[in-house]
C-alpha cells in the first residue's frame, strides 16, 4: 500500500492523470504480463495501480536510487544489457519467478529500450518463451499535455523528472488486456509479434518491425553491405 502511495505522489508531481482499463491483475502461477515502453516512468504509473515486480536495465543516477529503493522490499531484477552473462541468469530468474504464484506478477518491457509515445518496436522473444499465459497491457500518453518519452541517449532521468514536473500534465491510459496463449505451431518470435500488435491496436500505436537496440549500436559495415547487395540483386 505505501509503494502505491509512493508512486501515487510521483504522478501528482507530473499533474498525472492515469485511467486503468481492464480487469485488474491477481497473483497466480505462470503468467507474465508484458508492455510497451515509453520511459522508466512506466514502471511508477504501473505500480500507482498494483505491486508488480519488474524486470529490466540497471541504471545510475537518480533512476538507479529508485531502483535501489524498490528491489529492498520487492523482488525486482536489474541487469546490465551489456553483459551476455546476465541475460542467462535473467532468463533463469524469470522462471523461477513466474513459476511460483505467490509472488508479485513479474512484468517485462519487451522491447528492452525506450520508444516514442506513438511507436512500438519489436519484442524480444524471451519473455515469450516460458510457456506461460501472456497478458498484455498497453499503454498510451497523450503527447498534446507533455512528452514522456525519456531518450536516456540525450537527457539524464533527473532533467526527464523535471521535464515531467514542469511540462502542463502528464496523461495516460492504460489497458489491461485479456490472456494471450501460444497457438500450436506457433514460435516464440511468432507469438511476441501477435501480442505486439494487439497492443498497438489497443493503444492506437504504429507497430513497426525494427530492433530498438539500433539507436544505441552502430550497424556493422558488413551488415550494410550484404543488405545493398540484396537489394541491388532485385533493381
Amino acid at each position: 500500500w505505501l509503494l502505491r502511495y509512493l508512486a501515487s505522489v510521483f504522478v501528482a508531481s507530473w499533474s498525472g492523470y492515469i485511467r486503468f482499463h481492464g480487469q485488474r491483475p491477481s497473483r497466480k502461477a505462470n503468467q507474465i504480463y508484458v508492455a510497451n515502453h515509453t520511459s522508466l516512468i512506466d514502471v511508477i504509473v504501473l505500480l500507482k495501480d498494483y505491486n508488480f515486480s519488474f524486470i529490466g536495465q540497471r541504471h545510475g543516477g537518480l533512476a538507479g536510487l529508485l531502483q535501489d529503493l524498490l528491489v529492498s522490499v520487492q523482488d525486482h531484477v536489474w541487469f546490465d544489457r551489456e553483459e551476455g552473462r546476465d541475460r542467462k541468469v535473467v532468463q533463469r530468474l524469470l522462471k523461477e519467478h513466474v513459476s511460483d504464484g505467490a509472488n508479485e506478477p513479474m512484468l517485462v518491457f519487451p522491447e528492452g529500450t525506450c520508444s516514442t509515445t506513438e511507436y512500438c518496436v519489436m519484442f524480444k522473444k524471451g519473455s515469450f518463451e516460458l510457456g506461460a499465459t501472456v497478458y498484455p497491457i498497453a499503454i498510451r500518453y497523450r503527447k498534446e499535455f507533455g512528452d514522456a518519452f525519456w531518450n536516456s541517449s540525450l537527457d539524464s532521468f533527473a532533467r526527464h523528472f523535471f521535464d515531467l514536473m514542469t511540462s502542463w500534465a502528464v496523461v495516460c491510459n492504460v489497458y489491461y488486456l485479456p490472456p494471450m496463449k501460444i497457438q500450436p505451431g506457433e514460435t516464440s518470435v511468432q507469438f511476441a509479434k501477435r501480442v505486439k500488435q494487439k497492443i498497438c491496436q489497443t493503444a492506437g500505436l504504429v507497430d513497426v518491425n525494427w530492433d530498438g537496440f539500433l539507436k544505441r549500436h552502430r550497424i556493422s559495415t558488413k551488415f550494410l553491405e550484404q543488405r545493398q547487395k540484396a537489394f541491388a540483386a532485385i533493381i
